[in-house]
């Protein structure tokens, strides 16, 4: 029984860290207004 918990635990670990993988990759790609007012004018 310990050993089935541990391995839950362990599947539902390695599914949160891709999810909050997926999830800064999506937020890092985003370009905010506030970025575009401040280097658009340097390109």
């Amino acid at each position: 029984m310990l050993v089935s918990a541990v391995a839950e635990v362990a599947l539902t670990s390695r599914h949160f860290l891709r999810n909050e993988k997926q999830e800064w990759e999506e937020y890092r790609s985003e370009v905010t207004a506030f970025e575009l007012r401040k280097n658009l004018p340097v390109l």
